[in-house]
């Protein structure tokens, strides 16, 4: 970084993502900060966590397919009914159900699946119509769980046993917390690989501008599909989780308004980075909790609390209105332009030396 005294002087350097000793520092921090979080915070906030990092997930494939690849979609909640539901489908038909081991790929291949279907009309269709197609796509899977789940009997959901993954047992939020962990560091690990290989530099090109990626060789069709197909899968899984996780799968949970959370989570966080989508998934899973938690502390008058809903869906729009006019880059923007001021710090201004010297 100019200015900040830490050159690169090679190829290893250049691609490294934490190159300065201030980004490898905060990463050891922010390490060892999840990793003793569940010793000191109530059993609550472990839970809230636990959430933030299956949203996290689901954000990151969005991210991919919309932030890196260009194309918009309302449909990601249905990936995650897929995934959910495959689980529940296979617990309840096979007895013993299958073990957790087993059912996390079956609802990624079940997400795979649906993405390819779900790419073909992106094939052919843009910007709106885009949007509408995978509203439908939207639609369709639900509306196919929730007969699954009326057929099969189930009123409120469907009840899914504890995880178990060989000696470890799933039953408490901590171990959740940790396994979540790990699981989202791997996919974060590889998705950043992703994004700097051909196929991450494909899909850029293709968000850019697809006609001009075609003339420069880029199979266009290939590597939508692609997109399509990988994040739909991961999603998936990330429903599985999220259903083992929460010992229910019900297809209520999975509304039109799921898929705009996505969304807003990707605008708040930063379209098209991968911080951005922890960022955002952070903030819009924790604030109805959080809108929960100061209506309480301020005692708002019973008459009031009928509005609490309402008002938190309007604190959510004013949110997404806010950073789109005042920061379209989102968080990830913010975050950017304070960490470069503590990276020149105490160098509050720099010049570059003059070239007549």
């Amino acid at each position: 970084m100019p200015g900040s005294g830490h050159f690169k002087t090679s190829f290893p350097q250049d691609m490294a993502v934490f190159d300065t000793p201030f980004r490898r520092l905060w990463l050891i921090i922010l390490l060892l900060g999840l990793v003793a979080f569940p010793f000191f915070a109530p059993r609550y906030f472990i839970h809230l966590g636990n959430l933030v990092l299956l949203a996290s997930i689901a954000a990151l494939m969005l991210n991919l397919l919309t932030g890196y690849t260009g194309m918009i979609s309302l449909g990601h909640a249905a990936f995650l009914a897929a995934g959910a539901f495959t689980v529940a489908a296979l617990v309840i038909n096979f007895k013993p159900p299958p073990p957790f081991w087993l059912t996390v790929p079956a609802a990624g291949a079940v997400g795979a699946i649906l993405g390819l279907l779900a790419s073909l009309p992106a094939l052919r269709l843009r910007a709106v119509y885009l949007i509408l197609s995978t509203v439908s796509i939207h639609y369709i899977v639900t509306l196919t769980v929730s007969l699954y789940q009326s057929n099969a009997g189930f009123i409120s959901g469907i009840n899914i046993p504890t995880a178990t993954l060989g000696p470890l047992k799933l039953e408490n939020s901590r171990t959740w917390f940790y396994f979540l962990l790990v699981v989202t560091v791997v996919v974060t690990i590889f998705s950043i690989n992703l994004v700097r290989s051909r196929i991450g530099r494909a899909w850029m090109a293709i968000r850019d501008k697809d006609i001009a990626a075609a003339a420069l060789g880029v199979n266009v069709a290939f590597y939508k599909i692609l997109a399509f197909t990988f994040t739909s899968s991961v999603t998936a899984m990330a429903g599985a989780l999220g259903a083992y996780y929460l010992n229910y799968a019900a297809a209520e949970e999975f509304t039109i308004w799921l898929g705009i959370f996505y969304i807003a989570m990707i605008i708040v966080g930063g379209i098209g980075s991968i911080l951005g989508s922890f960022f955002g998934a952070a903030i819009i899973t924790l604030m109805p909790y959080l809108l929960d938690g100061l209506f309480q502390s301020i005692n708002v008058p019973p008459r009031l609390q009928t509005y609490v809903f309402a008002i938190q869906f309007a604190a959510f729009g004013l949110l997404i209105a806010l950073f789109l006019l005042l920061e379209p880059d989102g968080l990830v923007a913010i975050w950017r332009k304070v960490r470069t001021y503590f990276e020149m710090w105490p160098l509050k201004y720099h010049r570059p030396p003059s070239s007549t010297r």
